[in-house]
């Protein structure tokens, strides 16, 4: 019987080899979506248009009207005491977009519809980030 003494502490040649790292489905996954959404960020224009979040709605005649057209007296004077004071009359209230399915199919005011004013023009960054603003602010 012959005994042969093995060094233990220099690595065998198995151990010697370096290990190859390889990108799972999840890292490309990953990756993949980080390079789209840069690329939307990056190709959509400065501007965006949105819908409004808030409107004015106004009970008795049924319709509703962005702040907007109310500065920029695109509407008529149904939503304001008078043609030239911007204040709003006692019996209109202020709703969400969400909050108005709970009206009777309330329509748009036709002069705010014509003006686009159910719309507001914000950056890129607070069409997507916007939420996070709102969330820790």
């Amino acid at each position: 019987m012959k005994l042969e003494y093995r060094d233990l502490s220099r690595p065998g040649p198995e151990l010697l080899k370096p290990k190859s790292r390889r990108l799972g489905l999840l890292d490309f996954f990953a990756a993949s979506l980080l390079i789209f959404v840069v690329s939307v960020y990056l190709i959509l224009p400065a501007q965006i248009e949105r819908a409004v979040d808030f409107v004015v709605y106004d009970p008795s005649n049924n319709s509703y009207a962005s702040f907007r057209c109310i500065q920029e007296k695109a509407t008529k004077h149904q939503f304001t005491q008078s043609r030239d004071v911007p204040e709003l009359r006692s019996s209109v209230r202020i709703v969400d977009q969400a909050g108005l399915r709970r009206y009777w199919k309330p329509q748009p005011d036709a002069g705010c519809y014509a003006a686009r004013g159910f719309t507001e023009t914000v950056t890129r960054w607070e069409y997507f980030f916007g939420w996070l603003i709102k969330t820790v602010g």
